[in-house]
C-alpha cells in the first residue's frame, strides 16, 4: 500500500467542516433508460459470479498477463449492505481483471457522511483509489491536499469517461486543472413536488401536467390533505442538512462550483446577473424561511424531520407522508415509483435550467493515498466503456436482484425482484456509475424514456443557462472564513429546513453569525475571481 506525505496535517476540525457542503440527493434519483447494444448486465454478472471466488478466480487473475492492482473505491450506501454485495464485487472483478488488469474492492461509505469519511481516510494515510464528492465540487477537496490532478492521465486513459460526459467535464475542473471526473446525464433539471396519487384523487385534486404550480397553490393542496389524515400525517419531507432551500423548489441560483458559504449567483429574476449574493440575506431566503416556520406550525411538517434520517421513499411507502419537493425532471418519478409502490405525480415548480454545479453534481476523484492513479481511472473508465458493468453496479445481478421484461431497440426494461427493494441481496439508491443514459429501465418507466430525457435536456434554452458555467470558485485565499462560514450554515440550517427556527426573532441572529464568521470576505473574493474569470473567457 503506498502511502504519500500528507500535506494535510493542517486542522482536522477546519478540514471536516470545509468538506461538509450540501448532500443534496440529486443522484438518489437513479435514471435513466438504456440505449445502444450492450448486453444486460445479468449475463455478464451472473458469468462472473460464477468465475469469482476459490480456484476459479485464481484463473481469471491468471489471464491477465501481468500482476493486477488493488483498487479500493468508495460504495456510497444507506448504511449497510445487503448479502449480494460480495456476489456484484466478484462478478465485476471476473470483468475486469481480464481486461485490465484490476481488482476492484468495493468500499461501502455511508452517503450522508462520505465527504467527512473521504477526509478521514486520506488523512490517516489509508489507500482509497476512488472517491466521491456529491454536490460540493472538488474545490475543498483540492485546496486540502486530498486529491490528484488528472490531466496527465485522462487522454489516454479516461478516453471513455471524455467520450460520454463531454461538456460535462468543465465541472471537474479547479485552477485550470481537472480533478473530477462526472457521470454522464443530462445537462439541467427541473424541479417540483412530488405527491401520492391516491391521495391527490381523494382530496380532489387534478394535476395540470402543463402548469408550475406556485407554492401558495401547493399549501393549499397540504391544507386539504392534512385536514383529512389527521395529526399523525405530514406533507413533505425536509432535507435537514441540506443547503438547496427546499431542494431547489424555492428559487434558481448557482453555486458556483462551492457551497452557499461562499455565496449563490441568484438567477431567479435574471439569467444574465454576474453579482454574487448573500443567500441569507436575500428576501428569497427570508421568505423561504418564514414558509418553513408556517408550515411547520401547520403541522404540515413532522417534529422530528431534524432527526429522521430515513430514506423520503421508504417514509413516503410507510404512508403517512403526501410527498416530497425533488426533481420535477421528466422520468425520475417512475424509477421512485417502483421504488415506493405507488402511483406518484409531480407538481412542477420551476422550469428546466442549467447551472455551474449540475457539472459538480458527482465528481468521482483519485486522492492522493491511491496506489496508482492510471489504473484508478482506468477502472473508472471501464464502466463507461462497458454499460454491461455500470449495470452491475447499479442494478445488481439478473435473477438475483432483478429480471430482464423486455428488450427491444429502445432500451432493456428491468424489474426488481423484491417489492422493496432495499431487501434485495444486492440494492444501490445512488445513481452515481458511468453514461446514465445508458441504464436499463425501472419497470413501470417507458422503455423510450431515454428519449424522452434527452429530449427535456436538449430542450433547455440558453435563456436559462447560468452566465458562469465553466466557473469554480477557488477558496485556498479564504479558506479559513469559508470553513468558520460552513460551520455556522451547518449550524442553523437544519432549524430552517425543518420550520424549528422562528425567523422574526432567529433569523438575524444567523445572519449576524455568518458576519462575524468572514461570509463577506468569502463573497468578496469569490466575486473577485468570478469578475476574472468574466473577462478572460
Amino acid at each position: 500500500m503506498k502511502k504519500k506525505a500528507l500535506a494535510v496535517m493542517l486542522s482536522m476540525a477546519v478540514v471536516l467542516t470545509g468538506l461538509t457542503g450540501c448532500q443534496g440527493n440529486s443522484a438518489a434519483q437513479g435514471s435513466s433508460s438504456a440505449q445502444g447494444n450492450a448486453e444486460p448486465a445479468g449475463d455478464a454478472a451472473a458469468a462472473g459470479t460464477e468465475q469469482a471466488g476459490g480456484e476459479s478466480s485464481e484463473a481469471v487473475k491468471e489471464a491477465y498477463d501481468g500482476e493486477l492492482t488493488e483498487i479500493i473505491w468508495q460504495w456510497p450506501s444507506m448504511g449497510s449492505t445487503n448479502s449480494g454485495f460480495q456476489a456484484v464485487e466478484d462478478a465485476l472483478n471476473a470483468m475486469m481483471e481480464p481486461d485490465i488488469g484490476v481488482h476492484v474492492t468495493l468500499e461501502p461509505v455511508s452517503f450522508s457522511n462520505m465527504a467527512n469519511e473521504t477526509v478521514l481516510t486520506v488523512s490517516s494515510g489509508e489507500q482509497l483509489d476512488l472517491c466521491l464528492s456529491v454536490g460540493t465540487g472538488v474545490g475543498n477537496l483540492v485546496s486540502n491536499g486530498l486529491i490528484e490532478t488528472l490531466d496527465d492521465v485522462i487522454d489516454e486513459h479516461g478516453a471513455a469517461i471524455l467520450k460520454k460526459c463531454g461538456s460535462a467535464m468543465s465541472g471537474g475542473y479547479y485552477n485550470g486543472e481537472l480533478y473530477g471526473m462526472p457521470n454522464a446525464y443530462i445537462q439541467g433539471e427541473s424541479y417540483g413536488y412530488v405527491a401520492r396519487q391516491d391521495l391527490l384523487d381523494k382530496y380532489g385534486v387534478t394535476v395540470d401536467e402543463n402548469k408550475f404550480y406556485t407554492l401558495d397553490e401547493i399549501e393549499k393542496i397540504f391544507a386539504d390533505v392534512k385536514a383529512g389524515e389527521g395529526d399523525n400525517f405530514f406533507c413533505l419531507i425536509p432535507e435537514a442538512t441540506s443547503e438547496e432551500p427546499l431542494s431547489r423548489n424555492a428559487f434558481e441560483y448557482d453555486k458556483l462550483g462551492a457551497t452557499s458559504a461562499s455565496g449563490f449567483l441568484m438567477l431567479n429574476k435574471d439569467f444574465k446577473n454576474m453579482t454574487i449574493s448573500n443567500v441569507y440575506e436575500t428576501q428569497d431566503y427570508e421568505d423561504y424561511a418564514n414558509r418553513m416556520y408556517d408550515w411547520a406550525q401547520k403541522g404540515y411538517i413532522s417534529k422530528d424531520a431534524a432527526t429522521n434520517t430515513e430514506d423520503r421513499d421508504i417514509l413516503v411507502a410507510g404512508g403517512n407522508y403526501l410527498g416530497y419537493f425533488a426533481w420535477s425532471t421528466p422520468g425520475g418519478i417512475w424509477d421512485t415509483e417502483a421504488k415506493v409502490g405507488m402511483d406518484l405525480t409531480t407538481l412542477k415548480i420551476i422550469d428546466g435550467y442549467t447551472a455551474g454545479d449540475r457539472f459538480q453534481n458527482i465528481l468521482w476523484s483519485v486522492p492522493i493515498t491511491t496506489v496508482d492513479k492510471v489504473k484508478a481511472v482506468e477502472a473508472l473508465n471501464y464502466i463507461y466503456e462497458h454499460d454491461e458493468a455500470a449495470w452491475l453496479l447499479q442494478y445488481g445481478i439478473e435473477g438475483q436482484d432483478y429480471e430482464v421484461l423486455e428488450e427491444n431497440e429502445e432500451g432493456t426494461l428491468i424489474k426488481y425482484l423484491a417489492d422493496d427493494p432495499t431487501t434485495l441481496p444486492y440494492y444501490q439508491p445512488y445513481g452515481v456509475y458511468g453514461d446514465r443514459l445508458a441504464w436499463p429501465l425501472m419497470s413501470p418507466s417507458p422503455i423510450n424514456k431515454n428519449a424522452i430525457i434527452r429530449e427535456f435536456s436538449d430542450s433547455i434554452p440558453d435563456s436559462r443557462k447560468s452566465p458562469a458555467l465553466g466557473y469554480c470558485f477557488n477558496i485556498e485565499e479564504v479558506s479559513t472564513e469559508y470553513s468558520a462560514v460552513t460551520a455556522v450554515i451547518q449550524q442553523y440550517i437544519p432549524s430552517v429546513n425543518c420550520g424549528t427556527l422562528n425567523p422574526e426573532t432567529n433569523l438575524a441572529e444567523f445572519r449576524e453569525a455568518l458576519k462575524a464568521a468572514g461570509i463577506e470576505t468569502v463573497i468578496e473574493e469569490n466575486q473577485k475571481q468570478l469578475d476574472e474569470w468574466a473577462a478572460n473567457k
